[in-house]
């Protein structure tokens, strides 16, 4: 693609971006022009980009130089950030020579016992893929709290401690940044012959028939269900809504207290959950993705096994029968997890999918012996109402298995209801 083209992509890009309502969350700094000659431009969050003299391409006499900020906190896949990102344009442009970004940052958004010698800057095009700058191409002033990075593409930036270095317990990183694999492969799909439906014979399909092999491609999916501060990052970012509820059963100030940030944020609707996962980048798990990551492979009754749950407050398996009067932390359940190490596909809160709820797509059993590839459920419902899958905290035994199924309206919502998020192998 010629640099012109290139020019003009962005252009539409940028356009495009402004029609569907970026802009919302997105500060804008003004752009500035410049030649040749080069020059400083200083950006929002004293982002300064430095422009030697004759680094500009052939072909090319003046570009625009502009950065935005994220209007929240960032989350990467590879870092805990301590910056916003920043994303500066022209994104497609190679210069001749390398400009010099300076980020600064705040030691007071360092997390806890994390040195500032260990602050590295990162990049990525499509503000979801972040790799690490190279030792030589960054310079760090801790006297000025800055990195200086030379580089010849402009992009997405962003300042922060390598994730490996973070506690997996921030509340704030669960289930966004730390995501678990599911392997591509078969698995057995449905509940076991003989499950009832809840329909009648006059309705239709009483009991389940069986089991059906289905075939996923790799996926991740979040290892925790999403949070209050998760959620909330969402929402200071102008694109998800407010709860329809801040309370819950025992806590009157649920939602907005950090008592209760790594909790799993309730009463959203299907939509609202989706409008999460998209601003993500991520989406909701179809109800094949969300069983096998419950089950595995094989056919368990529950993710951490076939034996029944304790029912006392000394589990460590699951929070359902009101053991513990309201929703736990999403990283509560060690003893719980599914063969994967997903946490609370059992109990807690109840999770929507991205499926339509439809019997005999569920139940019935396949006489032609096809291996369905990556179902995504039925085009659409009898009912209108989306599958809900893991039952909850106030769910009894037969709920929480992990074939239990339910079904609401996708703007139901509810003091036991959340989610959790899929994404591609591809996009990680």
């Amino acid at each position: 693609m010629s640099v012109l083209k290139k020019i003009f992509t962005l252009i539409i890009f940028a356009l495009l971006l402004s029609s569907c309502g970026v802009e919302d969350y997105l500060y804008k700094k003004t752009g500035q022009d410049f030649d040749n000659l080069g020059g400083v431009y200083k950006g929002v969050d004293g982002v300064t980009v430095h422009i030697p003299e004759g680094s500009l391409p052939e072909g090319i006499e003046v570009v625009t130089i502009t950065a935005y900020s994220l209007d929240t906190p960032a989350f990467t896949n590879v870092s805990k950030p301590v910056t916003n990102i920043y994303s500066i344009s022209p994104a497609a442009v190679e210069f001749t020579k390398d400009l010099t970004v300076v980020i600064p940052y705040k030691e007071t958004d360092f997390p806890n016992l994390l040195d500032e010698q260990d602050l590295k800057p990162y990049f990525s095009m499509d503000r979801q893929t972040f790799e690490v700058f190279d030792k030589d191409a960054y310079e760090p002033d801790v006297e000025n709290n800055l990195i200086k990075i030379s580089t010849r593409f402009l992009g997405n930036f962003h300042i922060g401690f390598p994730k490996d270095m973070v506690k997996q317990d921030d509340a704030n990183q669960a289930g966004i940044a730390e995501m678990v694999l599911i392997p591509a492969g078969e698995f057995e799909y449905g509940a076991p012959e003989g499950t009832p439906t809840g329909l009648s014979e006059d309705e239709g399909m009483p009991q389940s028939e069986g089991t059906n092999k289905v075939y996923l491609s790799s996926y991740y999916i979040d290892k925790y269900e999403v949070s209050n501060s998760q959620y909330k990052l969402c929402e200071d970012a102008g694109v998800c809504t407010e709860p329809y509820d801040v309370t819950s059963i025992m806590y009157q100030n649920y939602y907005n207290n950090a008592t209760y940030a790594g909790f799993p944020v309730i009463w959203v609707s299907y939509n609202q959950a989706a409008t999460f996962c998209q601003w993500a980048g991520k989406k909701l798990p179809t109800e094949a993705q969300w069983e096998k990551a419950a089950r595995g492979k094989t056919m368990r009754k529950y993710p951490w096994g076939d034996e029944k749950p304790a029912d006392n407050i000394e589990s460590t398996q699951v929070n359902y029968t009101a053991l513990f009067g309201d929703v736990t932390s999403v990283m509560w359940g060690d003893d719980g997890v599914s063969p994967y190490g997903v946490y609370n596909m059992a109990g807690n809160v109840a999770e929507w999918t991205d499926t339509w709820y439809n019997t005999d797509s569920y139940y019935k059993k396949r006489t032609d012996g096809v291996v369905v590839e990556d179902p995504i459920g039925p085009a659409d419902s009898p009912t209108q109402e989306k599958v809900i899958r893991g039952g909850s905290w106030v769910s009894l035994e037969d709920e929480i298995t992990t074939y239990a199924r339910d079904k609401a309206f996708p703007n139901y919502r509810y003091y036991n209801l959340g989610f959790r998020c899929v994404q591609p192998v591809s996009q990680q």
